[in-house]
């Protein structure tokens, strides 16, 4: 073969190799995903429901396939609380400023509103010594530890809480929002009339029995009806109300002193058979109606109530219990011989207290009204003014739609207007006829999951999810900034909370790479 012809072969070899080549491109080459997809549902009620849909977005920015589901609450929780379910928003409110009332019921193992399964031995122990222990600093630092734990297994995606945020007329005096989002009308005082009206921000109470609830707003309307041997402070400090004096001899026996003078609504006087009736109906397994009442637990280790003499009554507690005289603010003193002549089931139609007012129409889906007790002791004199009510008529009206009461609060129909979303709120502000107040809430708002199946068994799935939910834009934008955010389910106006322990920051990055490692797919959305 001549040399012409071997570099033309050469040639065509060249060229055929290179057209074989792809042609190069500046174009990174796409890598399949890797690891299982994971395709998630947050349910949720109708009111959070522009909440979940975001968090759905945000989830999706990362490779998540989610969705927002509506439910009716009943219906949702008999799903999670089977473990039907994957992620469910849930809120919960506390009753006391400590976290018995909430962390407690909330995520010690096998508790009536641990719905997400969480389960933790060195947890519940803290917890446990924390309730009984009547040092401050170490119950403190228990707390803290448990709080440490909490962070470190994620049980939840973190949340925040919300303000709570109310509205009066502004000839309504001496008025002022409550942190346990009580309603005190004993208080108040109304320019230019006698009746105040309240709109609550639900459809319904459910009993006007003290005994016989579970419920902040029940307790709201009860309390204007009822007082109790001691009360709170709208921030929260415990005063004494039908109470005189008390002694504490040891930590687990408690002595009070009853006042004189102080009459039910029947006329009839106040006694110490009373106070130890009150507390027996509930300790009591069949004490209301044949059945147990639903505040038992909030009693703790109280184990007998008895007489000492006319005046004074002796707790006696199976172990200390350092948040005792907050729970002696949740039960309202009632009249055993009225009941005894009625019932359980006569009373809660009738109830007869020895509040600032009495009873005088009750519709527990529509109204409440009550008229100005005359005969009043005068309630805590620590809380003025002292004395009767400056109101002669009280109104709680049922007002489930927060539009309602607002367009009823500037036409004068009611003059405080309960509950108001942060946005509405917001409609009122330079209206001189009004005034707006926020103070400080006492409900953790979360996202649970159910831990007992994959892959939320896996803490670094929890731990992704948590980055991956921006909650202060969601605070922001769907709440007007009024809510705060929360690194674990402790909340700032409660004992024990570690300030210094900060929420999950948002990194969808770093959210992504523990997917990764978990072995689900993730990407960071383009």
């Amino acid at each position: 073969m001549s040399r012409r012809r071997n570099l033309f072969v050469t040639m065509l070899t060249i060229l055929a190799l290179v057209l074989a080549i792809p042609a190069c491109s500046t174009e990174e080459p796409e890598v399949e995903p890797t690891g299982t997809l994971l395709s998630v549902v947050i349910d949720c009620e109708s009111n959070r429901k522009d909440e979940a849909e975001a968090v759905a977005a945000q989830l999706r920015k990362i490779g998540i396939q989610a969705e927002a589901r509506i439910w009716e609450w009943s219906a949702m929780k008999a799903e999670f609380t089977a473990g039907n379910r994957q992620m469910y928003m849930t809120d919960w409110g506390s009753a006391y400023f400590d976290p018995f009332d909430l962390v407690i019921p909330k995520l010690r193992t096998g508790d009536r509103g641990n719905y997400s399964f969480f389960s933790n031995a060195e947890f519940d122990a803290l917890l446990d010594q924390a309730t009984v222990s009547v040092d401050d600093d170490v119950r403190e630092d228990l707390y803290y530890q448990a709080q440490d734990i909490l962070y470190e297994e994620t049980p939840w995606i973190f949340g925040y809480y919300l303000k709570e945020t109310a509205a009066a007329s502004a000839k309504v005096g001496n008025w002022q929002a409550s942190m346990d989002s009580r309603i005190n009308l004993h208080d108040v005082t109304l320019e230019d009339g006698d009746t105040i009206t309240v709109g609550m921000g639900i459809d319904k109470i459910i009993t006007l029995d003290p005994g016989n609830y579970r419920d902040r707003d029940t307790e709201t309307v009860i309390r204007n009806l009822f007082d109790a041997l001691f009360t709170r402070t709208w921030d929260g400090n415990v005063v004494p109300e039908i109470a005189l004096s008390w002694e504490t001899p040891d930590p687990q026996t408690y002595l009070v002193t009853i006042r004189d003078g102080v009459k039910f609504h029947n006329g009839a006087t106040l006694t110490t058979d009373d106070v130890v009736f009150t507390f027996d109906r509930v300790l009591a397994e069949d004490g209301i109606a044949g059945l147990t009442s639903p505040r038992k637990g909030l009693l703790g280790p109280l184990q007998a109530v008895e007489k000492v003499d006319d005046k004074t009554v002796k707790f006696t507690l199976e172990t200390p219990f350092p948040v005792f005289m907050q729970a002696l603010c949740h039960f309202q003193i009632v009249p055993k011989a009225y009941i005894e002549e009625v019932g359980d089931e006569g009373f809660a139609a009738n109830p007869i207290g020895a509040g600032p007012f009495k009873l005088v129409e009750a519709r527990l889906n529509e109204q409440v009204v009550m008229e100005k007790f005359s005969d009043y002791y005068g309630g805590s004199p620590e809380i003025p003014p002292v004395g009767t009510a400056a109101i002669k008529t009280a109104i709680f009206r049922m007002m489930p739609d927060p539009a309602t009461r607002i367009a009823a609060l500037k036409a004068g129909e009611i003059q405080i207007a309960d509950k108001l979303p942060p946005d509405m709120a917001k409609s009122l502000q330079g209206d001189s006829a009004v005034v707006v107040q926020s103070v400080p809430g006492t409900r953790v708002y979360c996202i649970e999951f159910c831990l007992t199946k994959p892959p939320f068994d896996d803490v670094r799935v929890r731990q992704a999810i948590n980055y991956a939910v921006d909650w202060d834009a969601i605070v922001n934008s769907i709440y007007e900034g009024h809510g705060e955010r929360l690194a674990t389910a402790f909340l700032p106006s409660g004992f024990g909370f570690n300030k210094d322990l900060k929420p999950f920051e948002y990194n969808p990055e770093k959210a992504v790479r523990l997917l990764q490692d978990a072995g689900i797919q993730a990407s960071l959305a383009k």
